[in-house]
């Protein structure tokens, strides 16, 4: 995803130089968003989640407290569809992907961290821990937003979404 040209300033100021939403990734084939069936939108959906959540794992310490939205607001999204009318979830999915997108076009890094010295921990530690015990960490840390970002981990279910969710408890400040 093509990244805004001045990383600096509020999200106002970096969402005005989004002169576009960038496009579904390839390899998706057919499935683009736009007009794909409700299931293949929740399916769709359930992906861009994954992958924001995994992203947030080598690129949220861009912008640690901003980035967890990327993967945030399409889950909220993905978590309301059974109260939506079927034919609105193509159009949500939209939205999501549309919101992910921008979030990661104006506050994502230009490089991945480095695995040795900068995540290499918590994805150890991912491999030994239990959801219950990763998101018990994020709750004693206190920020709203690393609590939200490992409730959306653990819907994601697997040792890259612990991996991540490690990473959001050391990246961001915490509350208590």
């Amino acid at each position: 995803m093509e990244r805004i040209p001045v990383q600096d300033g509020s999200l106002p100021d970096r969402f005005a130089q989004l002169t576009s939403v960038p496009a579904w990734p390839a390899g998706n084939g057919d499935r683009a968003p736009g007009a794909p069936d409700p299931g293949t939108a929740r399916a769709l959906l359930t992906d861009l989640v994954t992958a924001a959540v995994h992203r947030y794992a080598t690129h949220g310490h861009g912008e640690p407290i901003m980035l967890v939205h990327a993967a945030t607001a399409p889950n909220a999204v993905l978590r309301t569809l059974p109260a939506l009318p079927r034919e609105l979830w193509p159009a949500s999915l939209d939205a999501a992907w549309a919101a992910s997108a921008a979030v990661t076009a104006a506050y994502a890094p230009a490089t991945p961290a480095a695995y040795e010295g900068t995540y290499k921990e918590a994805h150890e530690e991912a491999a030994r821990s239990t959801f219950d015990e990763v998101f018990a960490r994020a709750a004693a840390h206190g920020d709203d937003h690393t609590v939200k970002f490992a409730d959306t981990a653990r819907d994601v279910g697997d040792r890259a979404a612990r991996t991540a969710a490690l990473r959001g408890v050391e990246l961001n400040p915490p509350a208590l």
